[in-house]
């Protein structure tokens, strides 16, 4: 059944009927963000966009090839928000695919 959910901001959205296996439904986001991963100990910030997101992650857009699967990350969804939320990376899009610079996250 379709619906409208609210998004992260309160704004309504409309939902996607959830796929056998999926534990909830995705909420269609399109919205910046950050990703902050450690490379040699030192932080890095990538830029991204949020494409959507259930109560288990995330699914981002962004330049990801430093990202592998099972690496821990933090996602900073909005500036004035003070703590980013704590993710690992459950999958990561192939090249040549359709999800192609995108990669999928677990909230932890």
């Amino acid at each position: 059944m379709l619906g409208a959910v609210g998004n992260l901001r309160g704004e309504k959205m409309s939902g996607f009927p959830v796929p056998q296996g999926r534990r909830s439904k995705r909420v269609m986001a399109k919205r910046r963000a950050s990703l902050v991963i450690n490379l040699d100990r030192k932080p890095k910030r990538l830029p991204c966009l949020v494409l959507d997101s259930s109560k288990e992650g995330f699914r981002l857009r962004g330049s990801f090839n430093l990202i592998r699967r099972g690496q821990m990350v933090e996602l900073i969804l909005d500036e004035e928000t003070s703590s980013p939320e704590c993710c690992s990376v459950v999958w990561v899009g192939k090249a040549g695919s359709k999800q192609e610079s995108e990669i999928g996250l677990q909230t932890v």
